[in-house]
């Protein structure tokens, strides 16, 4: 990682530093101290996850931190981690004890089958972290649960022994082989991701996971080739215990409180004797406005009762309309043309619509047994039609007549003359 980079990085975490300071009151205990433990992964030429599956390490460490807000805190530690490195099984070279790499064993130099080979890195780091609580965003201060993120900066020394069940000496015997390489000093930079738990309120328990990108050589001492990857990977439980008092702020907080409560009693004082010569006038005042606001509220209710009983009475006429029957319209045999003796009788209904337009009509026509089939259905239809057409002729919007329908012969109807009909009626 270059300078620009590393430089951008402290920038952001600076300013993630700052907004949470100045955005969040100080907790009532800002120190802790963590104990941790768990597993460990090593990631570079070697793997600590291959395709035979992960090779487990172990790690643990000490830490102290600072919460400046529920958002934020800065935690500094030590770790100390041992992991496990072994080929993918992608790389099946032979590797000469001067770092070459070759298809298959060279004679007279001395090395090892790369498949057989592993490295064990034990490794310590010194960190800090700015610990960033998402919760806190939409949760209150009680929430006893963080989810956490928290970039970190480190410095970490790894030392790694290169372990080979063989070695091929020029001589040709086979001897088990370990070789200590010496130590590595890395910048590291990474992150981890944690969910917690409060458990009382001193005590708390946390799952981390977290990533370090070491610059520098590749801490397991194998030379670069397909893969160049040069990460450690840490996860596990990590327990702390809070404690410290309340801070310079809740401190500053509860002065300032207390000196704007002495000024509060101050300024009582000093009213208390022209409070004594206006409370007649007041009680004066409030009995006249309380009389005031009892004739308010009466004439209220008053006007509110009337208004209730003038919508019962207009939801009565307005159901008793909606009941209202319209005529039923007879027709001559044959024929669709509507009557003047209905029309007349239709038009009673007219001002109904007109009063209340969330009315509409619904109209059945029939016909009767008489003649074929086909044309007592064309009658029914065209006499449906016919009494339609005779609303909207007289002011009444057609969309307020949707629910027209033609049923063809009534074969129910006590006569052939009361089959011929079109039933109308109210519709909402």
């Amino acid at each position: 990682m270059n300078h620009i980079s590393l430089r951008r990085f402290s920038a952001v975490l600076l300013l993630l530093a700052v907004a949470a300071i100045s955005a969040v009151a100080q907790p009532e205990r800002p120190w802790s101290v963590s104990l941790y433990g768990g597993t460990a992964f090593g990631q570079g030429t070697f793997r600590s996850i291959t395709e035979q599956g992960p090779h487990w390490g172990y790690q643990g460490g000490l830490s102290a931190s600072y919460r400046f807000s529920r958002f934020l805190s800065l935690e500094a530690g030590g770790q100390f981690a041992s992991s496990n490195q072994y080929a993918l099984d992608c790389c099946q070279y032979w590797l000469s004890a001067d770092g070459q790499r070759y298809i298959a064993p060279v004679p007279g130099e001395t090395g090892w089958d790369y498949h057989e080979l592993r490295t064990d890195t034990k490794w310590g780091k010194a960190y800090l972290q700015a610990n960033l609580d998402l919760l806190s965003f939409v949760t209150q201060p009680s929430c006893r649960w963080s989810l956490s993120v928290s970039p970190q900066v480190s410095v970490v020394t790894t030392q790694t022994r290169r372990v080979a069940p063989t070695l091929i000496s020029p001589s040709g015997q086979a001897t088990d082989y370990s070789y200590l390489n010496p130590r590595q000093w890395h910048l590291g930079l990474g992150g981890q991701a944690s969910v917690g738990f409060q458990i009382t309120q001193d005590i708390g328990a946390a799952l981390y996971g977290g990533i370090t990108c070491l610059t520098g050589e590749r801490f397991d001492n194998i030379p670069e080739h397909v893969h160049k990857s040069n990460l450690l990977w840490d996860a596990g439980v990590k327990l702390s215990y809070r404690f410290g008092g309340s801070g310079k702020r809740a401190r500053a907080a509860a002065e300032l409180a207390a000196a704007e409560e002495a000024a509060r009693l101050a300024a009582e004082r000093e009213a208390a004797e022209r409070a004594r010569i206006a409370a007649e006038q007041a009680e004066r005042e409030r009995q006249a406005r309380e009389a005031a606001e009892w004739a308010e509220r009466a004439e209220r209710e008053r006007q509110a009762l009337e208004a209730a009983e003038r919508a019962a009475r207009e939801a009565a006429e307005k159901e008793a309309a909606f009941q209202t029957p319209i005529p039923t319209v007879y027709f001559a045999k044959n024929s669709r043309r509507i009557a003047d003796t209905y029309a007349a009788q239709l038009e009673s209904v007219l001002p109904i619509l007109e009063k209340y337009p969330d009315f509409q009509l619904e109209i059945h026509a029939y016909a009767s047994p008489a003649g074929r089939k086909t044309l007592n259905t064309w009658l029914s239809r065209k006499r449906m039609e016919a009494v339609r057409q005779w609303f909207i002729a007289h002011g009444v919007a057609p969309e307020r007549i949707e629910k027209a329908y033609y049923h063809g012969v009534d074969y129910h109807a006590r006569t052939a003359r009361v089959a011929r009909r079109a039933e109308i009626k109210f519709a909402r």
